[in-house]
């Protein structure tokens, strides 16, 4: 269902407030929650009077966009290291500032639950304006082996008690959310993300040179130093490979790790540290690449993964990583592993077998229209322009 400008004055969204701490992606920014913000700026500037809220330090870059009436900068006040009780300790900086935005708007999108933190005060029908995309939770958090105060799952289950929409890219996280704070099923709603528009997706016939890579910004959560120890089980199989590692250095202490792995299994000509690309360079070298990995042990979409997915390339995957399920399952054009071991050999098989390589690239490429940019467009304009009933 397309949303005309005309219906919209039914559902009465004419002037709409996002909050988020992502700019939007440009050139070089391929980060989820900024390509999520973009798409957001993106379908909604022609439908309302949009205005955005950056939680962030003032940036000039970012002061004027295009279909953006009003640009602000709300920065914290308090800063902290670690992340969780940075966010506790602004709660009642952002919960003030935004509380006396939200009358003034009759739609508010929030990016991310820390963001929401303390807007439990406000009245019901305020907090009935306002549209949650959690992002990252605290079972995500376990997952990548953060340690998570249980004051701050308090303060997430309280506002998420309170939220009457809250829109997720995958059913595993909605999961969650019913699971651990008991949330209504009906408030949830599942929208898959986009992937990169400037992806061609192309049938491989079979992996001619054993190229590898791994979409993942260097951090805890995307176990980096996994898909390095892979490497060195495939070359101890004969399967000489090279690996690129696509992504932003987020942990300093994992990539000096990552160096040592390197040296100790001799892998330096055969890793590429490709940093952050844009989405036009990933779409270019996804090209040239064989074989799409992710050794990571946890994601809330996966949205690298299925970027690889959509190239047409065969893709060997943790059976962790259950947000995969609902769109991709075992065979078409992913393999789900339990283990390293298990990831080298089945890329093995995917190495020396032609037709079964072809195979899982033909499949593969059959997941890729659900993930187009338009079709997300349309169920993110249907369900935030929509009455709130």
């Amino acid at each position: 269902m397309k949303i005309s400008l005309a219906s919209m004055k039914t559902f009465g969204v004419k002037n709409m407030l996002l909050i988020t701490g992502k700019f939007p992606d440009v050139t070089s920014d391929t980060d989820g929650g900024s390509i999520m913000v973009s798409h957001l700026v993106e379908a909604l500037r022609n439908k309302c009077t949009l205005d955005v809220l950056f939680t962030r330090t003032y940036n000039n870059n970012f002061i004027n966009i295009e279909g953006v009436r009003k640009v602000t900068f709300h920065t914290n006040k308090v800063r902290n290291n670690n992340k969780f009780l940075r966010r506790l300790a602004n709660i009642e900086w952002n919960s003030i500032e935004f509380s006396q935005l939200i009358p003034q708007y009759d739609r508010i999108i929030i990016i991310h639950c820390s963001k929401a933190l303390g807007l439990e005060k406000l009245s019901q029908e305020l907090l009935d304006k306002v549209v949650l995309f959690p992002m990252y939770l605290t079972s995500s958090y376990i997952r990548s082996n953060e340690i998570v105060p249980i004051g701050y799952t308090e303060a997430e289950r309280k506002i998420l008690l309170k939220i009457k929409k809250i829109i997720t890219p995958s059913q595993s996280e909605k999961n969650d959310i019913i699971k651990d704070y008991d949330v209504a099923e009906n408030r949830i709603i599942v929208i898959p993300r986009a992937v990169n528009s400037y992806i061609e997706s192309k049938v491989r016939d079979e992996s001619k040179a054993n190229r590898l890579i791994y979409i993942g910004a260097i951090k805890k959560q995307k176990r980096n130093d996994d898909a390095i120890v892979l490497l060195s089980k495939l070359k101890e199989m004969g399967a000489e490979s090279h690996l690129y590692l696509v992504g932003s250095q987020q942990d300093d202490e994992l990539y000096a790790h990552c160096i040592d792995l390197i040296s100790k299994f001799g892998l330096e000509n055969d890793i590429s540290f490709c940093g952050v690309l844009s989405q036009k360079e990933i779409a270019e070298l996804l090209n040239d690449i064989d074989i799409n990995i992710s050794v990571s042990r946890w994601e809330t979409f996966g949205r690298g993964i299925f970027e690889g997915l959509c190239a047409g390339l065969p893709t060997v995957v943790y059976n962790s990583i259950d947000c995969l399920f609902e769109y991709a399952n075992a065979n078409s054009g992913v393999s789900y592993v339990e283990n390293i071991n298990d990831m080298a050999s089945k890329i093995y098989d995917l190495c020396s077998n032609p037709s079964f390589y072809k195979s899982q690239s033909q499949k593969a490429i059959e997941n890729s229209p659900q993930f187009s940019i338009e079709k997300q467009k349309e169920r993110l304009l249907q369900e935030i322009l929509c009455s709130q009933k």
